[in-house]
């Protein structure tokens, strides 16, 4: 109860602050509090997956992302030639960008050369730079991808597949800052305005392509105390809250008056190792000894409230590659105990743990699950130092390839196996700065990079997966969900396979 009372003082100055957009309409309108509230609003230069979620609103791709997974939209068909070096596209027709201008095929590779231009700022943009030789204007409606080599997971990830369309003759006019300032796409939202780390308001296209949304506005909320969140549902002053998790999802569905989906498999998190600072490490029964110290099924029931479940393999079920049927490691710390003594591993080794202070997505409350992860590894014997890092001091650690000698990763949108692995099972790999080195893995990785063959790509990621089963370069940690709380306002809503950012609001229904 002390609690509650604290989030009605939080509320109060939510109230407050958010005076300006209002309370959660009657009408047909909604509010959407969320912890992160991402406002680049330029699909070329996107920084990070959360950006997602404003552009999500604003642009459609050639490939959307729905309930369904990678779906096709402004690509209607498309034709990979024999040899997987050119993809002819096929692109609907009578379309329009929110100001009137007919969407085409120079809009397309207006889109793309941006993206992978020498000086791009794009997030993503190496697969586009390192894949595409060139982007041919066949026809208004027929554009041609003439490619280094065949680009098979071009299909199957969602970085590539969705990247927002602008519009070149608007977006040639008012310049990188015009058009950050007042961007235009095809999506089904239009900016209708915001305010900079508060709120922004989007209002639907009437003539969007794939029918007017349901909701004529979205209003969302940076709200980023928890309590505040649950507290504006319950109150009817959000209709959707994101980010909550725990003791806060059990009470949600106690007390039946809203209800809880999830986006699902949105993210994966895995347990990696400094192979410098943490030779040790090296030994695969210290990696297997670690990963039976960790009670992974108590920390997804007691600390992630049922978000999240333990995970078997690095990839998710969603994810292309996936390969069922593997056991997640168990929790055994006797069998552990026995492991570190096989390997010379004596009681009281002290370990430094990189401890981030804030949550992604991929992995909610992430600061209590990596210091109980810390406690499962001293009620083993180890000695474990706490370095506690914020997210910008996090990212440039990883960035800068300084990890201590244990370190959790997340990994947002999880979508294609190839992704994943190059994010951190490569000798390359810049997250993992190359602590991992199996000569194998990067065989793999580059084999399925031109296997045009689906199933035989597949078969490759596969296989990777059932050889890290065995090997456990890196623990696998949990799969999360997205969670979404929404109120009694909102009847029916169904959002993305794999992603918590691309929330699919336009087919959003109220009663």
């Amino acid at each position: 109860m002390q609690m509650l009372r604290a989030a009605s003082g939080f509320l109060v100055v939510a109230i407050c602050a958010f005076a300006s957009v209002g309370q959660a309409a009657d009408k047909n309108e909604i509010v959407v509090a969320q912890p992160v509230l991402r406002q680049q609003f330029d699909p070329t230069v996107l920084v990070a997956t959360t950006d997602f979620m404003p552009q999500d609103m604003i642009y459609d791709g050639l490939f959307n992302l729905t309930e369904d997974g990678i779906t096709p939209a402004l690509a209607l068909s498309w034709v990979i030639s024999d040899e997987g070096k050119q993809i002819d596209f096929t692109l609907r027709e009578g379309v329009t960008f929110q100001n009137g201008d007919p969407f085409t095929a120079e809009d397309v590779k207006f889109t793309l050369d941006r993206v992978r231009a020498s000086d791009s700022k794009h997030a993503y943009r190496k697969p586009f730079q390192d894949a595409i030789k060139d982007i041919v204007v066949l026809a208004p409606n027929k554009i041609r991808f003439v490619l280094t080599g065949p680009w098979p997971g071009y299909f199957t990830g969602v970085r590539n597949a969705t990247v927002g369309m602008v519009p070149k003759n608007y977006y040639e006019k008012v310049g990188p800052e015009g058009f950050q300032k007042a961007p235009i796409g095809t999506g089904p939202f239009k900016l209708k305005g915001s305010k900079a780390g508060e709120w922004t308001e989007f209002s639907a296209f009437d003539d969007y392509w794939g029918g007017r949304p349901n909701v004529d506005l979205v209003k969302k909320l940076l709200v980023k105390e928890e309590f505040t969140r649950y507290a504006m549902l319950t109150r009817n002053e959000a209709d959707i809250v994101m980010g909550i998790s725990g003791p806060l999802l059990s009470k949600i569905r106690a007390d039946g008056k809203a209800r809880i989906i999830f986006s699902k498999y949105s993210g994966t998190s895995g347990f990696y190792f400094n192979k410098t600072s943490f030779p040790e490490s090296q030994d695969p029964r210290v990696r297997l000894a670690i990963g039976h110290a960790i009670d992974l099924k108590a920390i997804a029931n007691d600390i992630l409230g049922g978000v999240c479940e333990p995970a078997s393999s690095i990839f998710t079920p969603a994810t292309f590659g996936h390969l069922p049927g593997l056991d997640i490691i168990s929790y055994d710390p006797e069998k552990s105990k026995k492991l570190l003594a096989e390997a010379g591993i004596k009681p009281g080794m002290e370990l430094t743990d990189a401890i981030h202070t804030a949550s992604f997505g991929s992995l909610p409350n992430a600061p209590a699950v990596q210091e109980a992860i810390a406690g499962y590894l001293e009620a083993v014997g180890f000695k474990i130092k706490r370095e506690p890092y914020d997210t910008g001091a996090w990212l440039k650690m990883m960035r800068a390839g300084k990890q201590p000698n244990i370190f959790y990763g997340p990994s947002s949108i999880p979508d294609d196996g190839s992704a994943t692995m190059e994010s951190w099972f490569l000798s390359t790999s810049p997250w993992s700065s190359g602590n991992i080195s199996v000569p194998e893995y990067d065989e793999i990785f580059k084999k399925q990079l031109v296997e045009t063959d689906v199933e035989k790509r597949r078969g490759l990621l596969q296989g990777f997966a059932r050889e890290e089963h065995t090997r456990h370069a890196g623990l696998p940690l949990f799969w999360c969900n997205t969670p979404f709380a929404i109120g009694p306002r909102v009847k029916e809503w169904s959002t993305s396979l794999g992603s918590g950012y691309q929330m699919n609001l336009d087919k959003l229904t109220l009663n």
